[in-house]
């Protein structure tokens, strides 16, 4: 039986974490569950059903390397302060969790676990199980030595809400280029520049380490948002072709997709029969190339980690700043053939 091929999207390699960051996270990935649902959880809501098991979470171990590199006085991979780090990294999750069910809620954006979403949960159910996993997040950064971890979260997710009403207002309709990075910097960008900074926070770095973080995390989110939808658009996955398709069916195009249509009238139609033909990738492949917008998606790539890695150089050297730039590094594209 020959296995489906590894799917090129992108992945937190954990070879960059130390054996105390990996028993950290690990910490984190079991007790997620619990803590998205417990008591006051909304009727039916079961968070176990949207949260893969096993797998790498890009928030939570950035918030475990942003504390580290913040405290490089530490011993290699030490955190000043592990409880407190592990309700930060867990809180960087719901986070995300939360602007899944927001999604989930709103019809939106791809893939086999959003449509499961939207079977078992209803628009206002998936409203309250959002607000609920915010207040487990809150609940987790109240108690952590840094309280201005409570402010970052807060306007992390007033910059997610200004996006879902973006997305709102652009139902229907393809976005422009401007409006596709709009809504991947408050989106990813968001996210991860409060893991970053919240990282940052607990180690008690200064305002320019903090902020440096946060701008390596932003442009860090807008990088890798850019990534994956280069990795789908090229990926024989089926999972990632079912994510793909979805995308097109609920009218959810990215960067590349937003630049292509802008470029060739062609491309949008072949977006949308993407929907409803997986063979039609490579129609729709074959334009993007074509009219230049795979290889400025590459460029506007590239110019996201450059800005991610300068900002680290505000960090004291460490094997944990190395490790940050690492994981922004592994987003750029392998080299075209000449």
């Amino acid at each position: 039986m020959t296995s489906a091929p590894r799917s090129p999207r992108p992945r937190i390699d954990l070879d960059l974490l130390s054996t105390e960051l990996l028993q950290l996270l690990q910490r984190v990935d079991d007790g997620l569950g619990d803590l998205a649902g417990g008591q006051g959880a909304p009727p039916g809501f079961d968070p176990r059903r949207f949260l893969a098991p096993g797998v790498p979470r890009v928030r939570p171990v950035l918030v475990l390397l942003s504390a580290a590199a913040a405290h490089p006085e530490g011993s290699p991979g030490e955190v000043p302060d592990p409880t407190a780090t592990e309700q930060a990294a867990a809180a960087a999750e719901l986070l995300q969790v939360a602007v899944f069910f927001h999604d989930a809620a709103l019809g939106r954006q791809g893939g086999r676990r959003r449509r499961v979403a939207r079977r078992l949960i209803s628009r206002t159910l998936g409203l309250l199980s959002a607000n609920h996993v915010t207040l487990r997040a809150l609940e987790l950064l109240r108690t952590t030595p840094a309280p201005e971890t409570v402010g970052d979260l807060l306007e992390a997710l007033r910059e997610v809400g200004e996006g879902h009403a973006l997305t709102q207002r652009l139902r229907g309709s393809m976005p422009t280029p401007g409006e596709a990075l709009q809504l991947a910097e408050q989106r990813n960008g968001a996210v991860f520049a409060f893991a970053c900074r919240a990282g940052g926070r607990l180690a008690g770095a200064n305002r320019r380490t903090t902020s440096a973080l946060a701008r390596y995390g932003r442009n860090t989110g807008l990088a890798w948002f850019i990534a994956d939808e280069l990795a789908l658009l090229r990926s024989h996955h089926p999972d990632d072709l079912d994510v793909l398709i979805d995308r097109a069916a609920t009218g959810s195009p990215g960067f590349t997709v937003a630049l292509g249509s802008e470029r060739d009238p062609r491309v949008r139609p072949a977006w949308r029969a993407l929907a409803g033909n997986s063979a039609d990738r490579d129609e729709l492949l074959a334009l993007l190339e074509s009219c230049g917008a795979l290889a400025d998606a590459r460029q506007r790539l590239t110019q996201a980690v450059w800005t991610a890695r300068t900002a680290l150089k505000d960090l004291p050297e460490s094997p944990r700043r190395d490790a940050l730039d690492s994981v922004v590094l592994s987003l750029l594209p392998p080299k075209q053939p000449s």
